[in-house]
């Protein structure tokens, strides 16, 4: 059993440095904890030791990731998802069975299955998992809300009589063809019914299963139908990086042409289609500050429809943000791959939305979403015999032998390169040298298109900024590269003529968000940033850009939400917390054409065989067992 807190003469609780002091000298507590514990002690003296732990653990999950603590896996978590904690040493885990009663009668400790409407406390406990309060209450929005707009009858749900079936299956004829063919069923159709008949649906599916193909065509679909009933549609598309919200915009735009050219919509509705712009969720929900949104309940974001795309990438606190703003009688659409890097801040929300509806051993599951996700499964970017699609395939099932057998094939689209030395390793580097330098050469030019052309053609992801396989190391070998192969690509102040930039940092002001690529070029005399647009080259003064990096490589969390003709994927040595199954996955399908992974065996071993393990309880609310 943990020991007591220390306390003065009158036996008043000094502090927490001697109750977390094992915990702190480990690592695994920050000043962030240890302060939240002081003030509760303040304000509750009578908070015992084993509550205090359990509200220190709940404080430091959202760090890694995770919206909550498993009490019977608060020491494995701990362990498996710290990378500054040290080996355990023995530390004073309490008693199980003695620290679940002390929860039970703690001053700082709310339980919600006694209670509808629980008090406000600092803790959260449901008898299986701790939670912070503003974490609980995020989850239960999350869970309660979906719910709700799954119900049959919902106001958003089409089969209440929007419209009769016969018009949507006509629709759905001209948008797909044919409901099954040789191949049995049609997903993408299946999807886009869902989209439009139900107040929820979920898209899943990993890159080239036409997950944008079926996107485009649920928004043709919906402006066609309520053009046949006579009413106006709004439509908001959106995506968590600004990347991922100019991508989503421009395979939009290059898919419109495609239907209006088959007759399916008319020229008009492709224009209005095409003026439905992609934005970040932030902007869309009227982003003040870190905390605080223009659109929610009170007042809702005023559109029908609303489709996400790149849902993996969306944390729990802004998935319970924008559900909340999205009006109750308007449809959701949530697009995304489960498989993929989750995002930076807590929660696994696609992965718990999709649940077992993406697991080939339970297809099914009951809960309020059963019936409402749809998985693409059939790649349609990659051949059937694609070394890409294979070894993303293996990874995602956790088969390392299957992806080192992949790889140790040779295949010309998927390269391995075990060691950073030899001929592979300089022919590669050489590559991306190469184009760097027709970067930089284009960029004095004054060829913007070129130059970021060249620029996306073949991208360095980097598992680490630091290290011998890391960003910074990729960035100063190639920038040298250049330098010396082209002495006009000269730095003027904080920018290098012909280096490509990659912006860090929302500024709806000048139109630029996170994750927005440019290369710097010449310009009339001076240096502009062009930065890559559906449409072409856009030219930004550098004074204008505040927050950004250059761009010669790029970390694999920074690529979510891009592909790339030749990503070359560069791992660290065995032993890096930072090998996991999901970041290779998302590392092997960025590539659209070649990969090239470097790294030895070991570390791509490790990586598979360490799925990102993060506590949330919002799969169990929408599928229980």
């Amino acid at each position: 059993m943990m020991v007591g807190a220390p306390r003065d003469g009158d036996g008043t609780p000094v502090g927490t440095a001697a109750l977390l002091a094992p915990f702190v000298e480990a690592g695994v507590f920050g000043p962030f904890e240890q302060q939240l514990v002081d003030a509760v002690v303040r304000l509750e003296p009578v908070a015992t030791p084993p509550a205090l732990l359990a509200l220190a653990l709940a404080a430091r999950a959202p760090r890694f990731g995770h919206v909550c603590v498993e009490l019977g896996r608060a020491r494995r978590q701990v362990l498996d998802g710290d990378d500054t904690a040290t080996p355990d040493r023995e530390l004073p885990w309490p008693d199980l069975d003695d620290w679940a009663h002390d929860l039970e009668g703690s001053a700082i400790v709310a339980r919600p299955d006694r209670s509808f409407d629980p008090p406000l406390r600092p803790l959260v406990w449901d008898g299986r998992r701790v939670y912070l309060q503003r974490y609980w209450h995020y989850e239960l929005l999350v869970a309660g809300d979906l719910g709700r707009r799954a119900l049959p009858g919902h106001a958003g749900d089409g089969r209440s009589g929007d419209h009769p079936d016969l018009r949507l299956e006509g629709v759905l004829d001209d948008l797909f063809g044919p409901d099954a063919g040789a191949d049995g069923p049609d997903l993408q159709r299946l999807a886009a019914r869902r989209a439009l008949t139900q107040g929820v649906a979920i898209i899943a599916g990993g890159p080239g299963t036409g997950k944008t193909h079926a996107v485009v065509r649920i928004l043709a679909g919906a402006h066609l139908l309520a053009r046949a009933e006579g009413r106006d549609l709004s439509v908001a598309l959106a995506a968590p990086t600004g990347k991922a919200a100019a991508r989503m915009g421009e395979a939009v735009q290059a898919q419109l042409g495609g239907l209006r050219d088959r007759g399916i919509i008319d020229t008009g509705l492709a224009e209005a289609l095409g003026a439905t712009v992609p934005t970040t969720v932030h902007r869309l929900l009227g982003w003040g500050d870190r905390t605080h949104f223009r659109y929610d309940r009170s007042d809702p974001l005023p559109y029908d429809l609303v489709i996400v795309d790149e849902t993996s990438m969306v944390s729990l606190p802004l998935m319970a943000k924008l559900l909340d703003a999205v009006r109750p009688d308007a449809r959701l659409v949530l697009v995304g791959d489960p498989f993929q890097l989750t995002s930076i801040e807590a929660g696994t929300v696609m992965g718990d939305l999709v649940g077992p509806a993406g697991e080939a051993t339970a297809p099914g599951g009951g809960g309020p979403l059963a019936g409402r996700v749809t998985e693409l499964r059939r790649r349609r970017r990659f051949a059937e015999d694609s070394a890409i699609a294979g070894l993303a395939d293996a990874i995602r099932a956790g088969d390392a032998d299957l992806a080192v057998g992949l790889l140790a094939e040779g295949r010309d689209d998927a390269r391995w390169i075990p060691d950073d030395i030899g001929d592979a390793m300089a022919e590669a580097r050489s590559e991306v040298v190469s184009a760097a330098i027709e970067v930089a050469e284009s960029a004095v030019a004054g060829d913007a298109d070129a130059a970021l052309d060249a620029a996306a053609r073949i991208k360095v992801l980097a598992a680490v900024r630091r290290g011998p396989s890391g960003v910074y190391d990729w960035s100063d070998l190639i920038e040298a590269a250049v330098t010396e192969a082209v002495p006009q690509a000269r730095r003027a102040g904080r920018w290098r003529l012909g280096s490509p930039v990659i912006v860090a940092g929302n500024d709806p002001v000048n139109r630029v968000f996170n994750g927005d690529v440019g290369v710097v070029v010449a310009h009339a005399g001076g240096l502009r940033v062009a930065l890559a647009t559906g449409g072409g080259a856009r030219l930004v003064a550098p004074a204008r850009l505040d927050r950004w990096e250059t761009w010669w490589a790029m970390t694999i969390h920074k690529s979510q939400g891009s592909e790339f003709p030749h990503a070359v994927v560069s791992l660290p040595a065995p032993g890096s917390p930072i090998l996991t199954r999901e970041l290779l996955y998302t590392a092997v399908t960025r590539a659209r054409e070649r990969l090239t992974v470097i790294g030895g065996e070991e570390s791509i071993r490790e990586a598979i065989d360490r799925p990102v393990a993060r506590a949330s309880g919002l799969r169990d609310r929408l599928w229980p067992a």
